[in-house]
This record gives C-alpha cells, structure tokens and sequence, in this order.
C-alpha cells in the first residue's frame, strides 16, 4: 500500500465520520483525506445537482489506485485490500460519485483472478481490460444473470459502461462482454436514482466469454454497496447536525430540543453499528488460506459477514434519511438542498445488493436456517 502512504494526509475539517475507529490505520487515514480533498467533500454543500462528465475526471481517480484495491499485486495492484476499497466507497457515497465502483472492483477482482488462472499464457482480451480499468481508460459494470441466462437487471453502469462482467449463478461462472454489439441496454426503466446510472441488460446470443467466477466477487459487490449507503448516511446526518445547531425555533436552535438531540443521537449508533459491521466483513476477507477446508470456512465467513452488513444497511439507511428530512423542516424536501439525492442513493443501492428481505434469507441460506422442516 506504499502508494497509499505517499498520498500524504489531508487534515480534513469535517467530522471524521465512521472511519475514526480502531479500523483505520495510517494508510486508510491518508486515503480517505486524499480522496475528500480530490471529491470536494471537506468543504462543499450537499450537491443539488448531479455529475454527468465523471468520465472526464475518472483517470486522476484512478491514479490514487481506486480500481485496483482487489488486484494481486503482481497485477499491478494492492492485493485483496477490501479495506481500502471500502473506505474509497463511502467517501464516493458521501460525493454522490456516478462511478459504478463497486461493480467495477468486483470485476477488476474477477478478471485479476482469472489472469492469475491463466498463467503465463494469459488471455489477451482479459489481460488488456484489466490494463485498461487500471490506468482508468475503460469501465466494466458488474451484474446478475437472471434464470434465462441473457438478461440482467439492475446493471449499475450499464449505460456507460465499455464492458460488462455478468454472474452466472446457475453455472457458477462470469459472462464477459467486452466488444461492441455483445450487448444492448435499457435504462429508461431505472430513474429513481439519478445519481447513478443503470440499465436491464440483453446478451447478444452466442456472444461473451465465459471464465470462471472466483469465490469472492459477488460478496465484495455486495459489501461495497452497503459502503456507499454508509458513505451517503454519514455525510447527510452530519449536514443535519449542522443544520439543527443553526436553525432556530421558538428563539433557540432546534438541535437544543431534546427530541431532536435523541433522534439525532439513536442515528448516529446505528450508523456506526452499521459500519463497524462493514469493517469486520471486509476483515474477513484478509486471510489467506493454506488448504480448500481452510478456504471453505473463510468463505462460509465471508458469506455472513457480508449478509449481516447488508442486512444492517438496507434495512436502516433508508429509515434514517427518511428521518433526516423530517428533522430538516421544509428545507430538506427541496430539489435543491439535494438530501434527497442521498435517499434515494441507499434504495438504489439496496436493490442493487440486496435488500432488506433478500437480505435475511441470505443470511438464513447461510446459517443453515432454511434447511430444517
């Protein structure tokens, strides 16, 4: 993480949000200030509009290391540094970035792996991708492959992505669409989230190449998700804390009212249980296992680590920001004070993840729970 390091440390003056907990170490310090002070965040007001020329900005992004947080190292990359990656999504989610990051490490994560699969031979079409997402002249989405095999839903990135990694399920493999005509999008059905874009995607028939789904992908698509409504949380109830110190009612502000101090308060421990939770999921994929038992029990781990983060997120996030814009009075239902960017940001990612009830029977699958009659 020597790249990490050489960022250097930008003494931020916001609050310091979920990343001031035993879980950030010097090098996650000096990326969460490297990346507020690239985004804007330190010292800009909630956006009220959305980035539509993110592409334009993306490769400066892309060379504090953004994509290749998930990468081997001989790969050019920092190795399987989920924290990392995690602490690059909330700080996205706190930006309202449009980028799709999360489905873009998952598939540098998967496209890495199966270089590292190929050997020495390697694959041209994988191995110039990943080229190309590293130096941050390409985007690969990540998706779902539903029962039919050629339609996926709910593509964040779809419609700007250069190519597509799709999960087979059913195979337990990737479908990897990288040339023109693979494919066709519609987003027109996906525009409660404007933040981000998203499209149903249709696989061209005979098209695609398929490579082995590695152990991993999925669940750190997921988790980083559950980063970004984190992210997004975080920085809408800091603005709101703000906010009630400044409004006044009844000639004093509204944050002195003890009714507001405890609904502030009780968002405030259910954000932080909600990240901690987050950390302790993306610790889980640290180990590096010796024998496939071994490989076994990290996955099974990772696995409800993840289904309890995700869980915990898309079941509270939106309950908070739903709050939040009743506790900024009339103001926070505006187009223009732009909180509800923020709501609807954690839906979208909720759906795109799982939400509340996929959620619990993902954790219930894992435990066991669902197998007894």
């Amino acid at each position: 993480m020597s790249r990490l390091v050489r960022l250097g440390s930008r003494q931020g003056t916001g609050v310091d949000a979920v990343l001031t907990t035993t879980f950030a170490s010097d090098d996650i310090v000096a990326l969460r200030d490297a990346l507020r002070g690239a985004l804007g965040t330190v010292w800009q007001e909630l956006p009220s509009t959305v980035e539509t020329t993110w592409r334009e900005r993306w490769e400066p992004l892309a060379e504090l290391g953004l994509p290749g947080f998930c990468v081997p190292e001989a790969r050019g990359g920092f190795g399987l540094r989920v924290d990392a990656a995690v602490t690059a999504a909330m700080e996205l989610g706190a930006a309202l970035h449009p980028s799709p990051f999360a489905g873009l490490t998952a598939s540098a994560h998967a496209l890495a792996e199966a270089a590292e699969a190929a050997g020495s031979s390697g694959d041209p079409v994988v191995g110039g991708l990943l080229d190309d997402i590293a130096a941050g002249a390409r985007i690969c989405a990540f998706g779902r492959l539903g029962p039919d095999g050629r339609t996926a839903r709910l593509v964040d990135g779809g419609p700007d992505a250069d190519a597509l990694l799709l999960l087979d399920r059913t195979r337990d493999e990737l479908l990897l669409l990288a040339g023109p005509g693979d494919w066709s999008g519609e987003p027109s059905r996906h525009g409660f989230d404007i933040t981000r874009t998203c499209a149903d995607v249709t696989v061209t028939a005979g098209r695609g190449q398929r490579i082995a789904a590695p152990v991993h992908a999925d669940a750190l698509y997921e988790l980083l998700l559950a980063a970004d409504a984190i992210g997004g949380t975080q920085r809408a109830l800091d603005h709101t804390v703000a906010y009630t110190g400044q409004r006044q009612a009844f000639g004093r502000p509204i944050g002195g009212f003890q009714a507001v101090q405890h609904r502030l308060a009780d968002h405030a421990v259910r954000v932080r249980g909600m990240a901690l939770l987050v950390h302790e999921a993306a610790r889980q994929f640290d180990a590096e296992p010796r024998s496939q038992e071994q490989a076994l029990a990290q996955a099974q781990r990772v696995r409800r680590a993840v289904a309890l983060a995700s869980l915990s997120v898309s079941s509270g996030a939106g309950h908070i920001l739903h709050d939040l814009l009743q506790l900024t009075g009339a103001i926070g239902f505006t187009w223009e004070y732009g909180l509800h960017l923020y709501q609807r940001r954690v839906h979208q990612d909720a759906r795109l993840a799982a939400n509340p009830r996929a959620a619990a029977r993902s954790l219930a699958d894992t435990e066991g729970w669902t197998d007894a009659h």
